[in-house]
């Protein structure tokens, strides 16, 4: 259970890096290298960003599910910003014995809040509802399953997880957070039969070494100047980051899970596919 858990904090934790678009960036010289700084970006409300969401497991996981997942942000005031985020998923929940398949009436939201001075992650909620069909092997049952999960978490104090102003050859560590509060749960029927959960659990979050180097990358066809800033997170675990001047955002993401030994045993891929602004 601590394997799964840690599996899908770790996942949805860094899935919220892709949440870092601009509108306008601001630059200045670095004296050491010659390069230019990238700073801390402003968001306004109405902007909007859709990648290609998708898991892929080599061992045991909690669900892998794929689709197109876009964001948006919603507010900008009192010092934060609101992003929030839908996807009509495709894929299973693998509960050991059995699975849950999703249908056309599966909806995972998520909220997420950041700082507007340094973007650190204050609070993230993921809701999962809908219908589900139960899976036996390869067999599935026509029965369907309502089906209603959440994972709440908050940092305190709130943690930045790129680390601005960006430029080529920089390193360092992220920084701590003293206090992470998780809670998840995943019920079936309306909450009379519980599948996860409820969890309620605090923990610490020690610093992460990072390194940040300016490449090319190809996404869906297009060739992208990026900056890739990579960290190792637990026991193995990893996520690099391509952050893009051009695009003014975050082109892809991708997230290893790795399990005893530090073997990969999951990963999440994120690819954009399109972005818009507020007119």
């Amino acid at each position: 259970m601590r394997i799964q858990i840690t599996r899908l904090f770790v996942g949805l934790l860094l899935l919220s890096l892709i949440v870092y678009p601009v509108i306008g960036i601001t630059h200045r010289e670095n004296v050491m290298t010659g390069s230019y700084d990238v700073d801390v970006p402003v968001w306004k409300v109405g902007n909007k960003w859709t990648y290609r969401f998708i898991e892929e497991k080599t061992e045991d996981a909690i669900y892998l599910l794929s689709g197109d997942l876009t964001f948006k942000c919603t507010d900008d005031s009192d010092g934060s910003y609101v992003l929030e985020a839908n996807i009509r998923p495709t894929g299973k929940f693998d509960l050991g014995g059995f699975g849950l398949k999703t249908t056309f009436l599966t909806k995972l939201n998520m909220r997420i809040q950041l700082g507007q001075s340094d973007l650190a992650l204050e609070n993230y909620l993921e809701e999962l509802k809908g219908f589900f069909l139960i899976t036996v092997g390869s067999i599935t049952i026509p029965i369907p399953l309502q089906v209603v999960g959440k994972v709440y978490v908050e940092f305190d104090p709130p943690w930045a997880i790129i680390p601005f102003p960006l430029f080529d050859g920089k390193t360092g560590f992220l920084d701590d957070c003293e206090f992470l509060h998780i809670q998840n749960y995943m019920h079936l029927f309306w909450g009379l039969i519980p599948v996860l959960g409820p969890v309620d659990y605090s923990l610490p979050i020690t610093p992460v070494p990072y390194t940040c180097l300016e490449e090319q990358l190809t996404v869906l066809g297009e060739t992208y100047d990026v900056y890739n800033v990579s960290a190792e997170w637990i026991e193995g675990s990893r996520f690099v980051s391509y952050y893009c001047e051009e695009v003014r955002n975050v082109v892809k993401e991708i997230i290893y899970v790795a399990g005893a030994g530090g073997k990969i045993k999951h990963s999440l891929t994120l690819e954009i596919i399109d972005w818009s602004e507020p007119i």
